[in-house]
C-alpha cells in the first residue's frame, strides 16, 4: 500500500512538471490585430474573432484569446493572440489553414487588419486576464537589434515592477519593428494601485531612446 501511495504521488509529480514545461513552451505568438467597419455592431466582430480563435485552436496553436478596447487608444480596436511553439507548429499550422482553401461567401468583418509574429521575451502574465494594459513600443532606427532589445527591457522592468506580471513580446515577422508589454489586472483599483508605483519611478529620468509609444486598455471577450 506505501508503495501504491509512493507511486502516485511520484506519477502526480511528473504530471504537474510536464503541465509546467508545456506552459514554458509559449515561445511565440501570432498577433492580430483588427479594426471593427464603420456602422458595424461591434458585437458582430466579436463573435466573428472568437469562432476564428477556436478554429485556430482547432488547427493546433496552442491557446487562442480575444481581447478589445476599452479604454484610451482606438475605440474600434481589438485583439486575437494564439500562442505556438517553434517555426516548425506554425508551418503545420499554416498548411492546415492553406489546405482548407476558402469560399467566395465567406463575409470580412474588419475594415483593416494587421499580423504580427512575436517571441516571447518575458512570461510573467497570468493567463486570461478580465484586462489588459498593451503597450506598443518602437525604437530609435540607429540602434542595434540588441540595443533596441536592451532598451525594450529596460522600458518594460517599469511596468512589471508596477503591476507584478507581465509579458514583452518582440517583432520577428510583421509590418513594424515594434515591442509590445502586455499587463493584465482584474479590477481598475489594481490598476489605479500599478500607476502609483509606476509614477512614483525614475522613468522620467531614463534615456529609452522610444521612437513611437501607445498605451491602450482592452477588455476580454467571452463567449
Amino acid at each position: 500500500k506505501t508503495m501504491k501511495i509512493l507511486l502516485s504521488i511520484i506519477l502526480l509529480s511528473l504530471s504537474t512538471l510536464s503541465l509546467a514545461d508545456d506552459q514554458k513552451k509559449n515561445n511565440m505568438m501570432m498577433f492580430s490585430m483588427f479594426t471593427n467597419p464603420a456602422g458595424q455592431d461591434m458585437k458582430e466582430m466579436e463573435a466573428f474573432l472568437l469562432k476564428s480563435a477556436n478554429d485556430n485552436e482547432e488547427r493546433g496553436y496552442n491557446r487562442c484569446g480575444v481581447y478589445k478596447h476599452r479604454r484610451v487608444g482606438s475605440s474600434r480596436s481589438a485583439y486575437m493572440y494564439c500562442y505556438f511553439n517553434d517555426y516548425n507548429q506554425w508551418a503545420k499550422i499554416e498548411d492546415i489553414r492553406d489546405s482548407e482553401g476558402g469560399t467566395a461567401v465567406n463575409k470580412q468583418m474588419f475594415s483593416d487588419h494587421t499580423d504580427h509574429l512575436l517571441s516571447i521575451a518575458e512570461s510573467n502574465l497570468k493567463p486570461n486576464p478580465k484586462y489588459a494594459l498593451l503597450v506598443r513600443t518602437t525604437f530609435g532606427p540607429y540602434l542595434t537589434g540588441n540595443e533596441r532589445s536592451q532598451k525594450a527591457k529596460q522600458f518594460f522592468d517599469y511596468y512589471e515592477n508596477s503591476f507584478g506580471g507581465c509579458n514583452l513580446m518582440e517583432h520577428l515577422w510583421g509590418p513594424e519593428i515594434g515591442y509590445y508589454t502586455v499587463c493584465g489586472f482584474e479590477n481598475y483599483k489594481e490598476f489605479a494601485k500599478a500607476m502609483e508605483i509606476f509614477n512614483q519611478s525614475d522613468i522620467l529620468e531614463q534615456k529609452l531612446d522610444i521612437l513611437e509609444h501607445s498605451d491602450e486598455i482592452l477588455i476580454r471577450v467571452d463567449n
